[in-house]
């Protein structure tokens, strides 16, 4: 099931990217959960009413430590998701490098544990409603730095190339 929402998503954002603007991939490193963000953002504006609006699909993966020694183990996390996010920049009248911007999606995923405890842990989900915000700022036309808080990664801090 989790192969046919990942073709799913992966096809609906290719097929909007051909129509769209604009295109940039980026990563994050989270400070908080040992995160790994990979993620790709497509401007949509076209289709929010010419409002300031991009999808972002992505992977995110984090994991949790729990205990020491013998008694320690570890949550791994895997995410898939999707969603749209608000560049606030002209509501805000910022400099035209400085973009804040809030979003929500969905995302899907599994788990993995590790550890000698594993069998006494209880199951873990990955996934649902999640949340993003931050600020881009444009170092050149082509790169763009990016401080943001997720759902999953916690405070981040990452870069985005544009196409």
């Amino acid at each position: 099931m989790n192969k046919i929402l990942v073709v799913a998503l992966v096809s609906v954002f290719a097929s909007t990217s051909v129509m769209a603007e604009e295109l940039s991939v980026g990563a994050a490193y989270g400070l908080g959960y040992n995160n790994l963000d990979i993620h790709a953002d497509v401007n949509i504006s076209k289709f929010a009413n010419n409002n300031p609006v991009k999808a972002r699909v992505g992977y995110n993966r984090y994991s949790s430590d729990y205990g020491a020694g013998v008694t320690g183990y570890t949550w791994a996390y895997n995410v898939f998701y999707a969603g749209a996010y608000y560049d606030f920049n002209k509501i805000a009248k910022l400099d035209a490098k400085v973009h804040p911007f809030l979003g929500l999606g969905l995302g899907f995923g599994s788990t993995s544990c590790t550890g000698n405890w594993c069998g006494n842990a209880s199951a873990v989900t990955a996934g649902g409603l999640y949340y993003i915000g931050g600020v881009q700022y444009d170092f050149t036309p082509k790169v763009q730095g990016e401080i943001g808080f997720g759902v999953w990664s916690g405070l981040s801090v990452g870069a985005n190339f544009k196409y």
